[in-house]
């Protein structure tokens, strides 16, 4: 029996995930189910992708990931099952957010629409494809079904990828960088790296989230900064967080997912990072 990590964005207040765990021990009884997080920002497939991709160093080779961060359910996108390089498998929407986690496991070996519906659970909700058909799919995959017989075999480069995270184009001073995320401690996750940045630490820079210029410190843990001041700081996917130590840097700053942010280095940071136009 492969275990199942299984993602979403669909919180625990509701019966979302329980109803989901439920169709696939039914399924497969005994499954492992890893809850790898259901508290992604509700539709923002990107910070689900990078989550999941973040996730694929930690889980067993042959994981079966179930990940659902649907904003087009109900719609005529695909809906997916996929075969890494290094045996693990996917199941979800094809709107990007498998895609990231499969590279980092070895590259689509395998890409399979999933059209038989044998394997859903039904009536099928028009709103609710994570219980009715990623869920029973899931368990299917984990208690040892063939991937190709779940469906129709697809050209996995016409899989939906997303933009790469990194700096935008931007004709003005400094770095901009945009929010991809915001953790429950109010840390507002950049896009880009701590590599790409070209910091060292103890750098005094300047931030601009829209409202004019802060200074801010990079440092290597909320431990070399005081109590309410602002840093910048590497999280554990080794991207820059903006964030208050001990503090809540999103409400502080007014900040929000997406939101732009721009990062005025010291002036003798060597060399210019690159950047990529995002269409942000």
């Amino acid at each position: 029996m492969r275990p199942v990590c299984f993602l979403s964005d669909f919180g625990l207040a509701d019966d979302f995930v329980g109803t989901c765990k439920g169709v696939m021990l039914g399924i497969a009884p005994g499954v492992s189910i890893v809850d790898l997080t259901h508290e992604v920002p509700t539709f923002a497939v990107e910070a689900g992708a990078e989550a999941l991709q973040h996730a694929t160093r930690y889980m067993p080779a042959d994981t079966v990931y179930l990940a659902v961060v649907d904003p087009g359910v109900g719609t005529g996108r695909w809906k997916v099952a996929l075969r890494a390089g290094g045996g693990a498998l996917l199941v979800g929407p094809d709107n990007g957010l498998l895609v990231p986690a499969a590279e980092s496991l070895g590259g689509i070996l395998e890409a399979v629409a999933l059209t038989d519906e044998r394997y859903h659970l039904k009536p099928i909700s028009n709103t609710f494809h994570g219980r009715d058909v990623f869920a029973p799919i899931a368990a299917h995959l984990a208690a040892g079904a063939e991937l190709s017989g779940l469906g129709e075999a697809v050209d996995p480069a016409s899989l939906v990828r997303l933009d790469p995270p990194g700096t935008l184009a931007d004709a003005g001073e400094g770095l901009v960088t945009r929010i991809i995320s915001i953790d429950r401690f109010g840390n507002a996750r950049l896009s880009v790296s701590q590599e790409e940045s070209g910091l060292e630490y103890g750098d005094d820079l300047k931030v601009d989230v829209g409202d004019g210029r802060m200074s801010v410190r990079y440092v290597e843990t909320f431990g070399s900064a005081k109590a309410g001041e602002l840093v910048l700081v590497p999280d554990s996917h080794w991207r820059l967080s903006l964030a208050i130590n001990k503090g809540n840097a999103a409400q502080a700053l007014a900040l929000g997912i997406g939101g732009r942010v721009r990062l005025i280095p010291p002036p003798d940071l060597p060399g210019e990072l690159p950047q990529r136009d995002l269409g942000a």
